[in-house]
């Protein structure tokens, strides 16, 4: 039964976190109060994570969440869209263009997970602060997490390009609960533990 529940429970939590990003411009934020659902969850024993889900949701100040979770996200799209026009190259600017869109994206995509999880986990931090964190841990955690957290996006991108009904049972939902353990295994190997009390 408690099976049951725990696949119930990530069903119901993943179409939930689907429907609030179908906006769009409200991923940042459903990406923020699905960790917290996450992490209450796994860390608390609540199970009741939509109710959880929805707490946070209106809890959270929409405007500062978003900017705090948004910006890797506005980042990583932004170095997308570099490489996507750089890609070709021919001359050296271009293809120094292209590098250094290549290195925003992959510092894009090394930091979200730590935002997403710093944010849950230390709700009073202020952006500039979580955004100094979160790239520390990214840069001293980059051969440990980094290729983690680059085919963790991959292999969702690649699931949902290729099948996008995949999207209704439980990829988003999966991505997220990897960039959590991901991103909580790059904490405890810097010793970030003990921004517990802050």
């Amino acid at each position: 039964m408690a099976a049951l529940r725990a696949v119930f429970n990530f069903l119901v939590l993943n179409l939930v976190f689907v429907m609030a990003c179908l906006p769009v411009v409200t991923v940042p934020l459903a990406c923020q109060a699905a960790m917290i659902s996450l992490e209450r969850w796994r860390a608390a024993g609540e199970d009741r994570v939509v109710r959880e889900f929805i707490a946070a949701l209106r809890s959270r100040p929409p405007l500062r969440t978003t900017l705090s979770a948004g910006m890797p996200f506005v980042v990583a799209a932004i170095a997308v869209e570099e490489v996507h026009f750089f890609f070709r190259g021919g001359t050296a600017g271009d293809w120094v263009s292209l590098g250094f869109g290549v290195a925003a994206l992959l510092g894009a995509l090394a930091s979200i997970g730590y935002v997403l999880l710093l944010g849950a986990r230390h709700p009073l931090l202020a952006p500039t602060d979580l955004w100094y964190l979160s790239v520390q841990l990214a840069v001293r955690n980059v051969l440990l997490t980094g290729p983690l957290f680059v085919g963790e996006f991959a292999v969702a991108a690649l699931l949902l390009l290729l099948n996008p009904a995949l999207a209704l049972i439980g990829v988003p939902l999966g991505w997220l609960c990897l960039l959590r353990a991901t991103a909580g295994l790059g904490v405890r190997h810097s010793g970030f533990d003990r921004l517990q009390g802050t």
